[in-house]
């Protein structure tokens, strides 16, 4: 009779599951004017063989990753809208736009929707690509935030209602997407940021300030920065809360 005792089997390695996104994600948010763009670069720069860039803003004519629904529903609007808009500067968003530009927007129920459709589809698009980097172990530095950026105009800060698609959508956002580790608030007050940036009104941009800070009590990790310090105190501040987060 064998009496030697069976191998043991391996045990499941827990650290595994654990490791699976061993990269953090960082969020440059900020109203107008507040340097994210320029500050989440030079995060990355400061770092390239660590950190990825990834734009997570609305924007899809900025961002380098999109769906092709989503660059062909912005070919529409620019088509649409050609008469009133410069061809090199971005679509305004759509607070912004005068009545008749708003009309000629595609229109209809069906078309709206959908277009929610290829919105959320948009965000998750990008997600995946910042789950891929994560699990190789990089630190993702998010320019934007989707969680930030259609909320400017949140439900305290409104006057007229939204659309049914439209709030189905910021629910989904609200439960379902997933929070960066660290958000960064590049702040300052709206009349400087308007100084800086004179696209929109300072009314926009104190909207998308009250609104930031609104979206930021639900993050376990929402840090204000100083916005009206030069742009080397800024990235100062900025890379001692990444420090911090790293050394978690």
């Amino acid at each position: 009779m064998n009496n030697t005792a069976a191998p043991a089997r391996p045990m499941p390695d827990s650290s595994r599951k654990r490791k699976l996104f061993k990269g953090k994600s960082i969020a440059v948010v900020g109203a107008d004017g507040s340097g994210k763009s320029t500050m989440a670069q030079m995060l990355v720069e400061s770092a390239p063989s660590a950190m990825k860039y990834l734009y997570m803003g609305a924007s899809i004519e900025a961002s380098s990753i999109a769906l092709p629904t989503s660059r062909l529903l912005v070919r529409l609007k620019r088509r649409r809208l050609q008469a009133d808009i410069d061809p090199n500067a971005p679509l305004p968003p759509t607070d912004e736009m005068s009545d008749d530009m708003k009309s000629r927007l595609p229109g209809g129920t069906l078309v709206k929707g959908l277009g929610v459709i290829n919105r959320i589809a948009e965000e998750w698009y990008r997600q995946l690509y910042l789950w891929a980097y994560k699990a190789r172990g990089y630190m993702v530095v998010c320019d934007r935030h989707f969680l930030y950026e259609y909320f400017p105009d949140s439900d305290s800060l409104r006057s007229q209602s939204r659309r049914l698609s439209v709030r189905l959508h910021d629910g989904m956002l609200r439960r379902f997407f997933p929070r960066p580790d660290l958000t960064l608030h590049l702040d300052a007050p709206a009349e400087i940021l308007y100084a800086r940036k004179p696209e929109w009104t300072v009314a926009h941009i104190e909207r998308q300030r009250a609104g930031i800070v609104e979206q930021g009590r639900a993050d376990r990790r929402f840090v204000r920065i100083d916005a009206t310090q030069s742009i080397e105190d800024v990235f100062q501040d900025v890379s001692r809360q990444v420090d911090a987060l790293r050394q978690n």
